[in-house]
């Protein structure tokens, strides 16, 4: 119980990033947003992670795996994320995210051996026919001109990254306590955003507004900080593809959000939705087991 309420915890703050993103974006570009991000992100883990601060001859240990976390799993996914949400609507890209449970699913099967059922495979041709609808925007007679806008195929791309932080987090934590291990890893992504703002640009004069440093702050101490270290100890106590399945809520809380911050929804999205939620529920889907009585004579 307490493993799903972490992982609803970090969906509910992730749909909500997209919201805070897009506010974000309208006055900075998209490298310079997820600085923000991370730095206030890396802030605010620092001082939840004091009392559990690994020792250094542990970091330089495991320095491999935190910097293959913080630079691909944190800073390869936020790239994307931000890039794809420029034009994107957020709706289409929660959606778009939800395939990630289907990917973790895999890539825990190929990489952590983990055991891969048929209601797995069933839910994850669900998700897959449920992002396919949403990109044809509800019209399968254009199946055979499939195309990728450049938004969605960013999304999409920093969803596979995710699927490979998921499965990283498992891997590469184990010694860590949670807190410290999202802290370095933040850490890590922020000093990778360090070395790519001068290729893109930063405003050095800080003459942003009030909404944006609300969204800002939101989304680093909110969206990153709680909602990472939520989500890692769902990973600790369910796995890679167990808690990847919950990424399915996104478009769910994505959706309801969408009401406070005037995001238009159509037929297509409620109608994906519901079809990557079918996925969800069958890959969640537990038979159970009649006993059976026997008397004694």
């Amino acid at each position: 119980m307490r493993a799903t309420i972490y992982l609803i915890i970090a969906t509910f703050f992730w749909g909500l990033n997209y919201y805070l993103a897009k506010i974000m974006l309208k006055q900075v570009n998209f490298v310079e947003a997820g600085f923000w991000r991370y730095l206030f992100g890396a802030i605010t883990l620092f001082f939840i992670s004091l009392k559990t601060f690994p020792s250094l001859k542990l970091i330089k240990k495991r320095a491999w795996g935190i910097i293959l976390v913080g630079v691909i799993g944190l800073f390869g996914f936020n790239y994307f994320f931000f890039l794809g949400l420029i034009k994107g609507s957020a709706v289409s890209a929660s959606l778009i995210i939800s395939l990630n449970p289907a990917m973790t699913l895999l890539l825990s099967f190929f990489i952590l051996k983990t055991k891969l059922e048929i209601k797995h495979i069933i839910g994850v041709i669900f998700a897959f026919i449920g992002v396919i609808y949403l990109i044809l925007k509800g019209n399968f007679s254009g199946l055979g001109m499939l195309t990728f806008s450049k938004s969605d195929l960013y999304i999409l791309i920093s969803c596979v990254v995710f699927a490979f932080y998921n499965v990283w987090v498992k891997i590469y934590s184990v010694d860590f306590s949670n807190t410290s291990f999202t802290f370095l890893t933040s850490l890590v992504c922020v000093i990778t955003y360090a070395f790519t703002i001068p290729f893109y640009g930063f405003n050095t004069d800080f003459s942003h507004n009030l909404e944006f440093w609300l969204a800002a702050v939101g989304v680093g101490a909110l969206g990153t900080a709680v909602a990472y270290y939520t989500w890692n100890l769902g990973i600790k106590i369910k796995g890679a593809g167990q808690a990847g399945i919950f990424m399915n809520l996104i478009p769910l809380f994505t959706a309801v959000l969408g009401l406070l911050f005037d995001e238009k929804l159509y037929h297509y999205h409620y109608a994906s939705g519901l079809i990557i939620i079918l996925g969800m529920i069958i890959m969640n889907f537990k038979l159970k087991k009649k006993k059976i009585q026997t008397s004694t004579p």
